[in-house]
């Protein structure tokens, strides 16, 4: 095919005047490239759909985009980024995160011999070539074919001008996974580690006119998971001292996962891998919405906590229906 500038002429992205040889903080976004992104959703790892445990360290809000996040080409992308400063003297990569079709990183780059463009050059290439020839991380048989192009040809930076910058961008980056809806079925949204849904789960429900000192959160049995809405105070100082001490969480609560995120210590629990957030499908606030929780909450939990229940009261009615219906 003869040369047509029309169709084949290249044009940087690169800042005009800046030295990218002169040092710097950049924060860098590469993407991959459909016909990688397309072969993967066909061939999972392994020719089997991968653990949920796998892919809750990079979160797809899709089920077909699993395959391009999961264990083993993350961990490729991710020990080849912290190699990039272990091969060199003046480079310090920072933050990183592999998401379904693409890749975030924070790097500082010291005056020296190393341009960014460069290091970027060697770790895309560094990467398919681990996946090409089937690393000891990937499965015998998932070798990419050589036609298919796993990288994009370019990639975007920012130049990082301010700590204050760099922090808000490496905070942004942990995040970045978290802040992807997944479709749970049946009406369910959530953020966080699906994974902890596989554990056993103590559900934790409180009427909302429970007596100031009828139990203290010391006193919460030991469980692997706690689940709960979380909503009567009781319930939310739970919540609090359970995310305090680390705990496992699953919480559905009544409003919706975007504004649920950013409560006090939740943001922690999400970048800790240890919290679930599920978005009802009534987030209304109402009695109606309170209800369904609550017996969604009593429907999945493999043990219940009620340590106070108002006589006649609404939680009080859907215990003893559970009840009968065990009985039945």
């Amino acid at each position: 095919m003869s040369y047509d500038p029309a169709r084949h002429h290249r044009r940087s992205i690169r800042l005009k005047g800046h030295d990218y040889a002169g040092g710097g903080v950049y924060f860098v976004t590469i993407c991959a490239h459909r016909e990688f992104i397309a072969w993967a959703r066909g061939k999972p790892f392994g020719g089997v759909s991968p653990r949920r445990e796998e892919w809750a360290t990079c979160v797809s809000p899709r089920r077909e985009e699993w395959a391009t996040c999961v264990s083993p080409v993350r961990g490729i992308m991710a020990e080849e980024w912290v190699r990039c400063g272990e091969v060199r003297d003046d480079v310090f990569p920072g933050e990183c995160v592999v998401m379904p079709d693409h890749f975030h990183g924070l790097i500082r780059i010291q005056k020296g011999q190393s341009a960014l463009g460069h290091v970027i050059g060697a770790f895309k290439a560094a990467v398919s070539r681990r996946i090409r020839r089937g690393d000891t991380h990937v499965a015998p048989d998932t070798h990419v074919a050589p036609d298919i192009r796993i990288w994009h040809r370019n990639y975007y930076e920012m130049i990082v001008r301010s700590a204050e910058a760099e922090r808000r961008i490496a905070e942004y980056i942990r995040m970045n996974p978290w802040r992807c809806v997944q479709e749970f079925g049946g009406g369910l949204r959530g953020i966080g580690n699906p994974a902890l849904w596989n554990g056993e789960k103590l559900g934790v429900l409180c009427s909302r006119t429970t007596r100031a000192t009828c139990v203290s959160p010391v006193l919460l049995p030991e469980a692997d998971i706690y689940l709960g809405g979380w909503h009567s105070p009781k319930e939310k100082e739970m919540l609090d001292w359970l995310l305090k001490k680390g705990r496992r969480v699953i919480a559905c609560p009544a409003w919706g996962i975007e504004d649920a995120a950013f409560a006090p210590g939740v943001r922690t629990a999400l970048e800790e891998n240890r919290m679930l957030i599920l978005e009802m499908r009534d987030t209304s606030g109402n009695l109606a919405a309170a209800e369904a929780r609550n017996r969604f909450v009593i429907e999945h939990a493999d043990r219940l906590f009620t340590p106070y229940i108002s006589r006649g009261g609404m939680l009080d009615r859907l215990l003893n229906e559970v009840s009968k219906a065990s009985l039945s």
